[in-house]
């Protein structure tokens, strides 16, 4: 079987989207299917993840004038020659961008086409490209009057969001089918590698992914701040698992914060394993897979109320929401040294609301290759 994916970020970054794309990847290639890739150039080139299987990839352009260091729009010229040359079983379309959308174009009455929708598209152009509140109704009706049209050659369209007031209050939304968000499952079976060396009088708290400002990662570091002086500690420190602009400024900003940087990584369990808590501080996380990962560590989470955990802190154990660094800060003292919650086992109510990756690609291909 053939399966092309199409998105307007790259597999090479290290973005929740590329991610996510990769996992599916990796279990299409395990099951035999030859597979190929619609995608930008990388934002950062120099740092690109190494992708391990067997994929074939297909670049195309970024119009420079509409880019940026965080938003790609890409030029889809040559999509029509590679695609009758690849000539898909299916097409699984990711984005709603120039890609996405020529795809769904080219594949009219000709490819049967999957859409799954991964954000609020609108809110996060208007994120991106930092757009006047007076002027961001426009780039709102765009998105889903583009959505629209990607979802009119699509013939079945999923999204993984739970729980939000746009999917409850819009019917636009009933178009689509809900899916558990998935993770792979080596977060769930892999070994712990936490060890006798885990120093228990130290407070360990970390982040994994884009150390980019749009995760409000300066929020750690003050709540770090505001915790040593608060409450007279010094027993914390940060780990950052991942890399990126705000990660160096931030460091030398808060000198006295003690933190480790690890640069983008491949395999984040042996360092999530080092963690007491995980922090999510962005406040524009639409399921967030970083902390789905985290937490089937067994790790305590610390969530402003946005991605899938911190959405539905009331259903799951050990989900604390926070909305100021002053109380994240008390979370901290409180979860971690007052109650002294630690890593647990993998909790029984995630198992249950969520899906593996192979298991979504099996669903997939079951029902639709």
């Amino acid at each position: 079987m053939k399966i092309l994916h199409v998105i307007d970020g790259s597999i090479y970054n290290y973005d929740g989207v590329s991610t996510y794309i990769n996992e599916l990847l990796e279990c299409a290639h395990k099951g035999g299917e030859k597979l190929m890739v619609f995608s930008s150039m990388p934002l950062i080139p120099e740092k690109r993840r190494l992708v391990i299987h067997k994929v074939e990839v297909k670049e195309f352009k970024n119009l420079e004038i509409f880019s940026s260091d965080q938003f790609n729009f890409s030029l889809p010229g040559g999509m029509k020659k590679a695609l009758n040359k690849f000539k898909p079983d299916i097409i699984w379309i990711h984005t709603i961008g120039p890609l996405g959308l020529r795809a769904a174009h080219l594949a009219k009455n000709k490819y049967p086409v999957i859409y799954t929708k991964h954000c609020f598209d609108g809110d996060l152009w208007c994120n991106h490209l930092k757009i006047p509140v007076g002027f961001q109704w426009f780039f709102q009706l765009v998105a889903i009057f583009v959505e629209r049209t990607v979802l009119k050659h699509s013939d079945v369209a999923f999204y993984h969001l739970n729980n939000t007031e746009k999917i409850r209050s819009n019917k636009f939304f009933s178009k689509f089918k809900y899916v558990p968000p998935p993770i792979n499952e080596r977060f769930v079976n892999e070994k712990s590698y936490r060890n006798g060396d885990h120093n228990n009088d130290i407070l360990t708290i970390g982040f994994c992914g884009r150390l980019e400002p749009e995760k409000s990662i300066e929020q750690l570091f003050k709540a770090a701040d505001i915790y040593q002086k608060k409450y007279n500690k010094n027993n914390i420190r940060l780990l950052l698992i991942g890399g990126g602009s705000e990660a160096g400024t931030l460091v030398s900003q808060y000198p006295h914060v003690n933190t480790t940087i690890t640069g983008f990584v491949d395999d984040v369990i042996p360092y999530l394993d080092q963690l007491d808590a995980y922090v999510l501080a962005s406040k524009t996380e639409m399921y967030s897979l970083s902390s789905l990962e985290a937490y089937s560590r067994g790790l305590p989470v610390f969530s402003t109320p946005v991605g899938y955990l911190g959405q539905n802190a009331d259903k799951f154990r050990h989900i604390y929401n926070f909305n100021t660094a002053e109380e994240l800060a008390s979370l901290i003292n409180e979860v971690l040294n007052v109650k002294k919650i630690s890593v647990k086992p993998l909790p029984v109510d995630l198992e249950a609301s969520i899906i593996t990756f192979s298991k979504l690609h099996e669903m997939v291909a079951s029902e639709y290759l």
